[in-house]
């Protein structure tokens, strides 16, 4: 053919309008093409997008590689908080850090203003930001010396804050702003866009160690370090492992047994919960991707089937087979690509839905999710490749057509036995990998609602909770603040609609709050050290008819258990268990040392009495096991902490108490701040938000592979059922029934279906293994979720096969005989 003389430009040049002309007279295929490839690339881009902001982006740091989470190790290997002694002597005596900088959180009032507010932040070290070689973009960080009592008082804002809160204002560095009713200098504003901006803190103020800090036995805070040039991470684990064995020689009463644990910062701000989400939605989407691939494959070939008279006329008249195949390739770039450019504006748009739907604490700090060039060049790449493996099988079949039998035929598809396996075995991998996904779905469904089923001790109706924020040096003497929280309790109590309020150092769900190593009296002795740890909440005694906690043994806790009167606690089922197997632990005694109230010291052991046992309250996420959560309640009038939140139990819905609240409160103290009011509900739902969010991620995935699935079963049986015509009238001619015509068709359907099914139950446990960790009370080959999902696959691929077999039944004989 004179074309293949051209430039090669040319060449690309007339292929290209060849390609589009061609393209443009099937629009159906076209507009299915795209579409198809537009949510399988859109999906596959967007959470490639999660991928590469995650798990393959380097920390955004100068040097990040050296920069390392330093904690204290437990004698189980767990990592734990610092005590400041502990801290001071490794900072002393390490030789292999060129910076090292400890961190608290220290959220604030922002005070002297007309709506007081809750500021979260962070207290940190002089050193801080050098470790992370970020500078603020205004003023300055801090420098040495403003860690020390009396020269603390100067804060860093974020951009956020500073803008969302103060206009702005570059001249408010150098002046004062009120944080807990005391006078603080701005001194810098941290940049934009860095991974500061997108953590919990809007705010960092010095920490300073005090005399009051000074102990061994109170794990209070964490730190960063900088390793020095040269210095290997195994290196500087080996130094401070020397340096944790020393101190725990020297003082055993509180170290003996630990250590000191260094981790590489990338390798601990990913959990593995979110490792193993991303990667099994990334197999999820590959499958998308695969499915689509197979169906547009066989729309592929059956476009070639029917265009076989024009390429066996455009070979007798010169064509080389190399043109040809360059020809249909380009036809299924041009697909691909433009269905590329729709997956990557569709994956954008889910991006950002995904990013609204997802907690904010599901990604680290450091995560910049966003489409950025590695994402684009992997959507092109994927694009491409979708073009290729969609092309090729249909473009060499193209290049080889039978001249004779094409030009003979007339155009009806001679050949189209030859490509009949292939179409086939392309239906038979999309049912395999449509039941993977919908297994995987099935199991995160499952999981939900067996998560959601699960009871968490108490009765989250009409119940509305909040943090009540209050700085140790508006009351210095516990008592006195014991007396102000009275009057915040009495204030609430009065309000219409409200039946119960109640004080509690950590709400449910959210935590310990304090974990205190125990000892059971009359039992084994066990080194302070090594002893276990159970939750430790200060509670008033409203706390458990607020919630209806659930009285197993003994009492409750009472009003008159207060300062002066016998130490009393009341432990949950699983504290209890754990520790007085079959014996009654009513009147035992439980000995924890005292914390003392506004300070990082614990004090003397006080012997607690059981008087009571409720049922185990849902501390931290619903699909925790009970047995990782033993704990005691104690009366907050005997061991009061400056840590407190509010349970309220309204009488009817809580939405109309919000106001009267705010107001109640504010009559008796004008910046006292309300944070985090939310319903007790609404904390459920919170905790169940990366399960739901994984859970229809992968539900989506899979009922687009499900339809893909369904209409590849029906294109193929369809087209049969065109290329047969001839044989099933002849057939319906020589007496057989409509219902024999049918079995028959359905038949090759639905056996296509089986094998597919078959093999779909085999690829299932291997990604159902990769699940294993994300899933909460059932097994990874739950035969439930198996049996539901072979069913339901094989009920959508009998009724995709059916619609073509009815059609197929109903052939008049005569029509079918003369079509050929």
């Amino acid at each position: 053919m004179a074309g293949d003389t051209l430039h090669p430009m040319h060449q690309f040049a007339q292929d290209l309008r060849h390609g589009c002309r061609s393209l443009l007279k099937s629009p159906g295929f076209t507009l299915v093409a795209i579409a198809t490839l537009a949510l399988a690339l859109g999906a596959n881009t967007a959470i490639f997008t999660f991928v590469n902001a995650i798990l393959l982006e380097p920390m955004p740091y100068p040097d990040a590689d050296r920069i390392v989470r330093v904690l204290e190790k437990r004698p189980d290997g767990g990592r734990n908080g610092i005590s400041t002694l502990n801290y001071l002597d490794w900072q002393k005596e390490n030789t292999c850090f060129s910076a090292m900088a400890a961190r608290n959180g220290g959220s604030v009032s922002l005070t002297g203003v007309a709506e007081p507010v809750l500021l979260p932040g962070d207290r940190v070290s002089a050193h801080y930001f050098d470790i992370f070689g970020i500078k603020p973009a205004l003023g300055r960080a801090f420098v040495d010396g403003e860690d020390q009592a009396g020269k603390d008082h100067v804060v860093i804002l974020s951009d956020t804050l500073w803008r969302t809160q103060f206009g702005a204002d570059p001249s408010l560095v150098g002046r004062a702003i009120q944080l807990d009713g005391e006078s603080y200098t701005v001194i810098g504003v941290m940049p934009a866009g860095t991974p500061f901006e997108r953590g919990y803190a809007r705010l960092w103020r010095p920490l300073t160690f005090k005399p009051d800090n000074m102990t061994r036995n109170f794990h209070w805070f964490g730190a960063m370090a900088k390793l020095k040039p040269g210095v290997t991470l195994e290196q500087a684990r080996a130094q401070m492992d020397t340096i944790g064995q020393r101190i725990a020689k020297d003082y055993p009463d509180s170290n003996k047994g630990w250590s000191v644990a260094v981790d590489l910062r990338s390798e601990v701000v990913i959990g593995p919960e979110l490792r193993q989400s991303l990667y099994v939605l990334l197999a999820a989407v590959g499958m998308v991707l695969l499915i689509a691939c197979a169906n547009l494959a066989n729309l592929s070939l059956m476009r070639v089937v029917g265009r076989e008279r024009e390429i066996a006329i455009r070979i007798a008249l010169g064509a080389g087979r190399w043109r040809l195949l360059r020809q249909f390739l380009t036809e299924s770039l041009l697909v691909s690509l433009a269905g590329g450019v729709a997956g990557v504006l569709l994956g954008r748009a889910s991006v950002g839905l995904l990013l609204a739907s997802m907690p904010s604490y599901t990604f680290p700090q450091e995560a910049h999710v966003a489409l950025d060039g590695r994402v684009l060049l992997f959507s092109f790449l994927l694009a491409v490749l979708t073009g290729l493996a969609i092309g090729l099988f249909p473009a060499f079949q193209a290049a080889r057509p039978s001249l004779t039998n094409a030009l003979k035929q007339g155009g009806t598809g001679a050949s189209a036995g030859s490509h009949a396996r292939v179409r086939s075995g392309l239906v038979v991998a999309e049912v395999a990998l449509a039941f993977m996904l919908l297994t995987g779905a099935g199991l995160l469904m499952r999981s939900l609602f067996k998560i959601s089923a699960v009871d968490p001790g108490f009765d989250a109706q009409n119940v509305l909770t909040f943090r009540l924020p209050v700085a140790q040096s508006q009351y210095p003497d516990p008592a006195g603040f014991l007396s102000y929280l009275e009057q915040i309790r009495t204030r609430l109590r009065a309000l219409p609609g409200v039946a119960d309020v109640a004080l509690t150092s950590s709400l449910p769900m959210q935590g310990w709050g304090y974990g205190m190593p125990y000892q059971i009296a009359g039992a084994k002795t066990v080194d302070r050290a090594n002893r276990r740890a159970a939750f430790f909440k200060m509670v008033s005694p409203s706390y458990f008819p607020s919630l209806h906690l659930r009285l197993m043994r003994g009492r409750f806790l009472a009003d008159t258990d207060r300062q002066g009167a016998p130490h009393v606690t009341v432990i949950n089922e699983t504290m209890a268990r754990k520790n007085f197997a079959d014996a009654n632990p009513i009147g035992q005694r439980i000995l924890v040392q005292e914390i003392v109230p506004g300070k990082t010291q614990l004090g003397d052991e006080i012997p607690w009495e059981v008087v009571g046992v409720v049922a185990d309250e849902a501390v931290g996420n619903l699909d925790e096991k009970p047995d990782d959560n033993p704990g005691m309640y104690v009366p907050v009038a005997q061991s009061p902490t400056y840590y407190i939140s509010i349970v309220l139990k309204g009488a009817a819905d809580t939405a109309l108490l919000r106001e009267p609240i705010k107001q109640a409160v504010r009559a008796l103290n004008a910046d006292q701040v309300l944070a985090e009011m939310k319903t007790l509900d609404t904390i459920r739902d919170e905790s169940l938000g990366s399960t739901r969010v994984r859970m229809v991620l992968l539900a989506t995935f899979a009922g687009i592979s499900l339809l893909l699935a369904a209409l590849g079963i029906y294109g193929v049986i369809s087209y049969s059922v065109t290329q047969r015509t001839r044989e099933l009238g002849i057939r319906s001619a020589l007496g057989a029934s409509q219902g024999r015509i049918l079995q028959l068709v359905l038949r090759d359907g639905m056996g296509l279906a089986v094998l597919g099914l078959v093999l779909g139950v085999a690829g299932a446990f291997g990604l159902t293994r990769l699940m294993q960790s994300l899933l909460f009370g059932i097994q990874d080959r739950d035969p439930v979720t198996l049996a539901t999902v072979f069913a339901l696959l094989a009920a959508v691929a009998l009724f995709a096969c059916l619609l073509p077999a009815r059609r197929a039944a109903r052939v008049d004989p005569l029509v079918a005989l003369r079509c050929e």
